[in-house]
């Protein structure tokens, strides 16, 4: 009698472990596209001159100087790359965040920074999130280059001469 009852009780823990198994599928499904863009590799890491410039010339806040003409190069572009949004990122300045600030230290320019701007003369404010960049239009499955400019912005005054050095990092988000 006693192994009957341990074979029934065996049995109905069996049975409830199974009564609470679920039956349940998850479909986890996605695209991938052949949107992007490989980046030249002139366009990896460049210099972009912005030549002297005299401190009288940048004599009042929001006053700059010349602009300074460079390009980003895309290779590569995929079949159905349509557009990128690029950003750029690096160290703002204390005055004026939406500028890249200049490197600091002994002989180093100071009162101003580095204004980024697109191939119409826009502003790009400095570390913006993607959502905020506008779009710049691609042609897929060829090469695409995309225009900017840089120029020194003062931020104080008076500004201080000297060496004039900052690094920005570019963010890609293809469409």
């Amino acid at each position: 009698m006693r192994k009957h009852l341990y074979t029934l009780c065996l049995l109905t823990l069996l049975s409830a472990r199974a009564t609470q198994a679920a039956d349940s599928t998850i479909t986890i499904t996605g695209n991938v596209k052949d949107n992007a863009c490989t980046v030249a590799p002139g366009s990896q890491s460049f210099t972009v001159d912005l030549s002297s410039n005299a401190a009288k010339q940048l004599n009042r806040i929001g006053a700059t100087t010349p602009t300074v003409p460079f390009s980003i190069v895309f290779d590569k572009c995929g079949g159905s790359a349509i557009s990128v949004k690029v950003g750029f990122t690096g160290g703002a300045d204390n005055d004026n965040a939406a500028l890249l600030q200049v490197d600091g230290g002994a002989g180093a320019a100071s009162g101003l920074g580095i204004q980024i701007l697109d191939k119409s003369g826009n502003a790009i404010a400095l570390n913006e999130v993607s959502s905020a960049l506008s779009g710049s239009t691609l042609t897929a499955g060829q090469s695409n280059t995309l225009y900017f400019s840089a120029r020194l912005m003062a931020t104080r005054t008076p500004v201080t001469a000297g060496q004039v050095r900052a690094t920005a990092n570019f963010t890609l988000e293809f469409q």
